[in-house]
């Protein structure tokens, strides 16, 4: 988001919705002053779909397409229009989030859902220690510091990384070595 959106915002009481795309998202107006972006998005409990006109800029000013597709589960930031000549709403978009995101799984690379907010690295299948995160603070990347692995239905391992690592180590501890 730039800077201009930013300011913006936070000047604006701006209302939150979420719901469901459900069309693509196309370029209206590309010949006149102010070319923008619309879809539609389908809300809890409205029977109508509600149109939605994306008016989000980059650096330049120039217009930036969302990368936003149908049937995404997403979260808007915007306005209602207050047009005197349509008289169908319509709701402005300034920024926007996907609610559920398409992911490669680290284990297994077979594709996932998630949500944004939780934003796993694993799918559930591949699971590591009780945990679907790659952990961020410990020196290994496949095990908890531990130094075991404990994927579900298997038995638990040791973490060839963490043994490769403390090779050296090993290997000056080793008495017997020449």
């Amino acid at each position: 988001m730039t800077e201009k959106n930013k300011e913006y915002k936070v000047s604006q009481n701006l209302i939150t919705i979420k719901g469901i795309l459900t069309s693509a998202i196309q370029l209206r107006g590309e010949n006149t002053s102010e070319p923008y972006y619309y879809s539609f998005i389908k809300l809890k409990g409205q029977s109508v779909d509600l149109p939605v006109i994306f008016k989000i800029k980059g650096d330049q000013e120039q217009l930036i397409k969302p990368p936003l597709k149908k049937f995404d589960e997403i979260e808007l930031e915007g306005n209602y229009s207050n047009s005197s000549n349509n008289v169908r709403k319509s709701f402005t978009c300034l920024d926007y989030c996907r609610l559920v995101i398409t992911k490669k799984c680290i284990g297994c690379c077979d594709k996932f859902t998630c949500s944004s907010q939780k934003n796993f690295d694993y799918c559930s299948n591949c699971e590591v220690n009780n945990s679907r995160y790659v952990s961020r603070e410990d020196k290994c990347s496949e095990c908890d510091g531990s130094g075991l692995i404990k994927f579900p239905n298997q038995p638990i391992r040791g973490c060839k990384l963490c043994f490769l690592a403390h090779q050296e180590k090993r290997e000056e501890k080793n008495i017997f070595a020449k």
